[in-house]
């Protein structure tokens, strides 16, 4: 009795197993398998992106009236991080893509091109500056568009962490002359 119903059983098992594979390239029907993730040793090590606190958005204000919400020009803010690593001539190759939005002020021109001063710095942790450079975004304010989101990825290459993989991507505001 066993031995009909196990036959029954295995077949739809294995019948059921031909449609497992769900990520399929729609017009080869192959496996989809992203080759840029992978080195001869494994996954590409990709430090992680953090916001330093204070530093997500940038307020420009009329004269000294630093703090005034009645007096503000723009206010800039950083929403999205994102980062693509790879490994070349024994650098770690990284692609940071930042994303946000400036919000015209009350004081903020009717027509007005501004520059945010965008800081990207790949640090080792507690130990060096690995890179460290203001990146000048341009955003243009109009009357039909008071909020433009802006968009820019950077190009860092530093040394290859190699099994240390103690590196973190810090993105900012900054005011400062580069350093």
């Amino acid at each position: 009795m066993y031995q009909k119903l196990i036959f029954p059983v295995l077949a739809l098992l294995v019948l059921s197993g031909c449609n497992a594979v769900s990520s399929l390239n729609p017009i080869s029907k192959k496996p989809i398998v992203d080759l840029r993730e992978f080195s001869k040793s494994g996954p590409v090590y990709c430090p992680k992106i953090e916001l330093r606190q204070g530093t997500e958005s940038f307020n420009v204000f009329e004269g000294d009236a630093n703090g005034d919400p009645k007096k503000l020009i723009h206010q800039a803010r950083i929403d999205e991080t994102a980062r693509e690593c790879s490994i070349s001539n024994g650098q770690l190759q990284i692609r940071v893509g930042i994303s946000g939005r400036v919000l015209a002020g009350p004081r903020s021109p009717s027509s007005n091109t501004l520059t945010v001063p965008v800081r990207v710095a790949v640090v080792k942790f507690q130990e060096a500056v690995l890179y460290s450079e203001i990146q000048p975004i341009s955003v243009q304010i109009s009357d039909f568009d008071r909020t433009p989101d802006f968009v820019t990825v950077v190009n860092v290459a530093v040394p290859d962490p190699g099994d240390g993989r103690d590196y973190i991507i810090y993105v900012g505001f900054d005011r400062k002359d580069d350093a």
